[in-house]
């Protein structure tokens, strides 16, 4: 069940409320919105609160992958938000409400004791991701059958090269500087597709831990999938919304290397060396795909609010491509964007 839904997500949240809720009064308050196109609510009842989250098509609630990851990530014993009620017809999901705090916005208050402590339980939490692989494969869970492969790592290159450098920078490119480009960021791609696989969260940074007390609970977890176990942790430190300097980034991805050894002895890395070599391939992937991201909502949806983030992005590129060599037109398109 993937049809578009054509009532709005408000009349279809009234719906949905008044089956879930017979006879009490709900308050319904909208949230804003992501990067993303669902829209959110909450909703007030009897002195409890909930977030209802409303897709833009209905679904099948079996095979649905938001609640299929939540399911999986709850039995690994990792903090996500409880699901309370699903109407697949309605595009409706009914959850725990975690309050308005994330690790994003409580940077701006906290001390840096207790930010070093949050950003520790988050790298942990990566490890945990991790070890729930096994289980991932039992349920025959949709974070088991979807992979980063060649398919889709490319295809996210594709998308940085198509809303970057063509709709938002609107460069003057020739067949063959973007055969070069394209090239280059498929050998890449190629290179990360063919490692040993962990679940991988997909969208971990500080927008997507929410705080509560000393807890971190996760969000935004549907998209989870079969990665490089460098994925999260570049994904944690490389946050363009934190921008993290960059001795504490080096502390935190020395924290993930002990752990995930602790964790996984030498499964998946023979050495620091081959850690650290995967993990600046991995960090120029994931912010170019990232910049792709703000560059689509400015250009094509006419959304300015993370044109911002671009620079830090490509300035974690840019220094993790200085360590890599055959990469040539893809440092100088970095460089020439941040004015170098």
């Amino acid at each position: 069940m993937t049809s578009q839904l054509t009532k709005s997500p408000a009349e279809r949240l009234t719906g949905f409320v008044s089956k879930q809720f017979p006879g009490r009064t709900v308050r319904i308050e909208a949230l804003p919105g992501d990067a993303s196109t669902r829209a959110y609510f909450r909703l007030f009842a009897d002195g409890e609160t909930y977030i209802a989250a409303t897709y833009a098509e209905a679904f099948a609630e079996a095979d649905f992958p938001y609640l299929d990851v939540t399911e999986l990530f709850a039995e690994a014993g990792i903090a996500v938000p409880r699901v309370v009620a699903a109407d697949g017809a309605a595009g409706v999901v009914l959850q725990e409400d975690l309050g308005d705090r994330r690790l994003q916005d409580a940077l701006t208050t906290m001390t840096p004791e207790e930010r070093t402590a949050a950003y520790e339980a988050a790298v942990d939490l990566i490890v945990e991701f991790q070890k729930a692989t096994p289980l991932a494969e039992r349920r025959d869970s949709i974070a088991w059958r979807l992979a980063f492969d060649d398919e889709k790592l490319f295809w996210e290159m594709n998308y940085f090269f198509r809303n970057y450098c063509v709709r938002y920078r609107k460069l003057d490119i020739t067949p063959e500087y973007e055969a070069v480009i394209l090239g280059e960021l498929f050998a890449l791609s190629h290179r990360l597709a063919n490692v040993r696989r962990v679940v991988c969260h997909r969208d971990y940074h500080a927008r997507n831990l929410m705080c509560q007390g000393n807890t971190l609970r996760v969000i935004d977890h549907q998209d989870a999938r079969m990665g490089p176990a460098s994925y999260d942790i570049v994904s944690l430190v490389g946050d363009p919304y934190a921008a993290l300097d960059p001795d504490f980034q080096a502390a935190l991805v020395d924290r993930f290397w002990n752990a995930h050894l602790a964790a996984f002895g030498t499964t998946y890395y023979a050495d620091r060396a081959a850690f650290d070599a995967e993990y600046h391939l991995m960090m120029i992937q994931r912010m170019i795909k990232a910049v792709g991201t703000y560059a689509f909502q400015a250009a094509v949806r006419n959304n300015p609010v993370y044109v911002g983030y671009i620079p830090h992005a490509f300035a974690a590129v840019a220094k993790s491509l200085a360590l890599v060599a055959d990469l040539p037109e893809t440092t100088t398109l970095v460089t020439e964007s941040l004015g170098v």
